[in-house]
This record gives C-alpha cells, structure tokens and sequence, in this order.
C-alpha cells in the first residue's frame, strides 16, 4: 500500500463511522485516563544519555517510574540503541515480525511498516481519543503533518509528534550599530535587505576607513540561502518539491522563480557585500567573521546570538545584532518559508496489540503536561519534580530519559515579555531560559544574548505562515539512489551563478542536469505514489 501525499489544502477522510458520536462518549478528562492496572506496552528506545544518575538507566529511571505512575503504563523497552543504530534495528524487527508496541519513526520507517501491513489504523482511535489540545496540535497548517501516515484511502497509520516551527523558522539578524552608523532603517522588503548588505561593503559602516566590511553571510553550503530565495517563493531546500496545477512535480530548486534572487546575490558577489572566500570556508571558519565583526547580516534563526554574535558584542565595541522579521520580496504579500515537516517522527500503534488508544492517551499526558504546559496538570507536576533534582537536572535531564518528547509553537517572547512586565520569578516550561534573561550575574555578552533571544528573535517567529513541500512521503527508489548527487550538483552551480563563473542564463543548464540525473524520474516516481 503506498502512501498517499496531503496538501496543504488537506485530503477529505474516509471515517468507517460518525466520529463526533463516538467521540462524544468519551469526555476531555477522560481522555487523559490512567490506566488500572498498569498496562505494559513495548518501546524502541534510542540511547541518548551519556550519564545516569545513581542507580538509574535507560529502563529503570525516574522518569518512565512518573510515567507509569501518572498514565498507569508501564514502557519496556524492547529495543534499546544508539539513534544511528535505531533504522538497522528496526529493520531486523520487521524481517522477523516482531517490533515493538510503539515507537517514534522517520517517513521511510513508516512506509515500510505500512506496506507490510504491520501498523494499525488509527484514524479512528485518533478521532475518538485525541483531546482538543492534542488535536490543535498535531493538525497545525491544514494537517500537513499527517501527510507521511495517511494511506490512500485517506486514514491515518500513525500519528506525527509535533516539534516547534521555531527551531527551523528563519530570522534575519541584522548590525544595528551598522543600520545607525550609515542612517539606515531596517528593511521591509528582501530587495531592501541586499541593497543594505551592500551598503555595509561599500560605505564604511564600521568608520575605520578601510574596504573589510562585507554584507551578508554565506559558506561553502550556503547556509541561510534556502531563507533569501523563499523571500521571492522559490523554495530550494534540499528535497522539497513543488506540484504544479497540472499535478506534475519539480524540484522547488529548479523553480524558474529562483533566478531572480540568484542574479541578485552574484551582484553582491561582484561589488563584494560577501566574503570572496566563502565558498571555500566551512561554517565555522566563516563565522570567524562574525566574530570580529565583518559581517553584517545573517539569515539564521532564534538562537544564534548565543553563537558567535554573543562573541562579536563581546569582541568589537558597540557591536549590536537585532532581530527582524524575514522580509518578502517586492510584489510578494507575506515571507513564508519552505520549512521541514516540524516533528520528531511519527508514533505508530503495531498491529492487533489490545491497547492502541493508550498511544494517544500517552500524547494527550504529554500535549498538556509537557508541550503545553498546563500548570494543573498532573504529568507537569511531576515532570517539574524531577527537574528540581539536582542528580537528574546535571546527568541525564528527565527530557533524555523520557519515552518521547512533543513541542507545541508556543512564542516564548511574548510569554517572557508578560512575565517581565508582572515581575514574574518564573516561566512554566521554560524557566531555566526565563532565569537566564531576567538574571543580573551573567557577564554582559552572553545577558545580552540570552536577551537578544527571547525579546527578539522570538517575537520575529511567525508560526502561521510557513510552506511545507508538496511531498512528504519516504524517499522514492530513484531519491534514495541520487539525492546525495542531486544535493552537490545544486550547491556547485549555485555556487558558480553567485559568484560570477557562470552567467545567469546557466540556470537552464542547471535544470537540464538537475532533471537528467534524476529529479526527473523522482518526480515521475512521487505523481505515481500519489495516484495510487
């Protein structure tokens, strides 16, 4: 059975019965039940902790002890292994027939499971059990995270697990000393930005009278590239994949929209608003320029302040980064990024085991005691025990020990912003970073930086103005065969446009070598997985 791609615009479900009568019968607190007696389900576990606390691993510890105790389920781990090991380990499981209970797997696990009918359908289950909270999660942006688990008849084989759009949101980091320095006002539009990172090359922004300034970041992978092009919606991320109304598919790198910001950057290649070595220089030689000051826009996301801007306040006096909102280009309404699918995996059910609900009572537990934060909830009582433990909190971290983790798309700068206003001591869920921006004994860079995270970069997330690709299935045979391929040849003759070796007119030579190594037939391959 093949999976079956969701569109942004969602697919119509094929329910076996009306589920707001079966939902009905079951109300919101009991949906988050607790299981007497205890129930045991089977787990594939990936070891990630490198210390334990005294007489603790990765079965026995406080953390699965506070899951069975709060939700009544015990997880035996059935599998344990490092996360690099997990697939081959899975894999034997399916050979034999014999995989755990549950587990958190990747899209191309899932469709293996699927297509060997080993994963039970969920959608009723999922429809009858979910709270309100677990579904406004997991159904963010017209359900566009069910799109690897639902078959073609439209039902769920599994469920996502959320993660936050935060961590793969872009941002676009700016010198504020530099903007004030040149009388210069932040940017609307993306067209503006480059204009502006030119002006941080040609003009001097730094007033030491020499040519050493450059405007905008970039590195032998082109980090931050995929965020400036998505600014005139062309989405170049490795393996995202646009459907035209004629059902077809392309590489969204091969996009003819792609043109125009590629023949924008090699301008700022030529007048030297980027460093004439990045191609050459891995991340973190070229954030050496960062560092002492040489760069003047970075296109990241929250956290980096933490990195080396923290380092380039300390180093160059006066030096200050801010926070803007991704700009759309000219003529374009609103900047909406090709983001990943923002989740952890994707939990399944295995087939035929007597209790599949308790899938979803485990994510309704951890939606409202953990992602969400609800203060009277029992789970997030618990959890913020264990945290309080100082042989936990400085070995393992009850996160670590957990079955699973879920994230919701919470702002955190806003929710700080209030809590500074009320003259708050803590922040539910986030408190460890909360104390480090309220706190008066960090030295000067790394308060502003922590700052600089949460009342700014934060507040330039928007969480409902994101692109997902139009396929999010497992990797086709072809993909799975040349991705690796496809990836280098974009990087090398992006590289080539940007920096003037190759005319923008070679773009078109690009799409016939792109598509002749084998994007084309990937393309066949996911409007065929997709008709079935």
């Amino acid at each position: 059975m093949k999976i079956k791609k969701q569109l942004a615009l969602g697919l119509c479900f094929v329910m076996a019965a009306p589920m707001s009568a079966l939902a009905g019968e079951i109300s919101e607190e009991d949906k988050l039940k607790t299981y007497d007696p205890v129930i045991t389900l089977t787990f594939a576990k990936p070891e990630v902790v490198k210390t334990y606390a005294e007489g603790e691993d990765a079965q026995n510890n406080s953390a699965y002890a506070m899951w069975e105790e709060v939700m009544g389920i015990h997880v035996e781990n059935q599998i344990l292994a490092p996360s690099g090991s997990m697939t081959e380990k899975l894999q034997l499981a399916i050979g034999s027939n014999d995989i755990p209970d549950f587990a958190i797997v990747d899209a191309t696990m899932m469709a293996s499971l699927i297509k060997n009918d080993m994963v039970e359908d969920m959608t009723d289950v999922y429809e009858t059990w979910a709270t309100d909270d677990l579904k406004q999660l997991t159904e963010q942006n017209d359900k566009g995270l069910f799109a690897p688990v639902t078959n073609s008849d439209g039902r769920y084989m599994g469920i996502p697990v959320p993660n936050t759009l935060g961590d793969s949101y872009p941002i676009m980091w700016i010198r504020q000393d530099w903007l004030d320095a040149l009388g210069l006002e932040a940017p609307k539009t993306m067209d503006e930005a480059l204009d502006i990172a030119i002006k941080f090359a040609t003009e001097d922004p730094d007033g030491n009278g020499k040519a050493d300034t450059y405007g905008l970041y970039l590195d032998k992978d082109l980090t931050g590239l995929d965020y400036i092009m998505a600014a005139y919606e062309a989405y170049t991320r490795d393996e995202y994949w646009v459907k035209a109304e004629d059902g077809s598919f392309k590489a969204g790198c091969t996009d003819e929209k792609a043109k125009k910001p590629l023949e924008k950057l090699a301008q700022l290649y030529k007048e030297g608003a980027i460093d004439p070595e990045f191609a050459v220089k891995d991340a973190s030689k070229e954030e050496e320029l960062i560092a002492a000051g040489k760069i003047g826009i970075y296109c990241g996301l929250f956290f980096n302040p933490l990195g080396v801007m923290k380092d380039c306040v300390a180093n160059v006096d006066g030096a200050d980064w801010t926070a803007v909102k991704m700009p759309p280009a000219e003529g374009v309404e609103n900047y909406k990024p090709g983001v990943p699918l923002n989740v952890y995996g994707y939990i399944y059910a295995k087939k035929g085991i007597e209790n599949p609900e308790a899938i979803v009572v485990m994510m309704n537990w951890l939606c409202d005691g953990y992602a969400q934060s609800k203060e009277d909830n029992e789970f997030y009582i618990k959890y913020n025990e264990l945290m309080e433990k100082p042989e936990i909190r400085d070995t393992s971290g009850v996160n670590n020990l957990m079955p699973f983790q879920m994230a919701a798309n919470i702002n955190w700068g806003e929710t700080f912003l209030k809590a500074i206003e009320n003259g708050d001591e803590h922040v539910p869920g986030k408190d460890a970073d909360y104390q480090n921006v309220i706190s008066t004994e960090l030295d000067e860079a790394t308060s502003w930086a922590w700052k600089k995270v949460y009342l700014e970069g934060y507040l330039a997330i928007d969480f409902d103005n994101v692109r997902y690709s139009d396929y999010a299935g497992a990797p086709t045979a072809t993909a799975v065969k040349v991705q690796s391929l496809l990836n280098k040849q974009k990087l090398t003759d992006y590289i080539a446009i940007i920096m003037g070796d190759k005319d923008i007119s070679y773009f078109d030579t690009f799409v016939e070598t792109y598509n002749n190594i084998g994007a084309a037939k990937i393309a066949e391959e996911i409007a065929e997985a997709i008709s079935q």
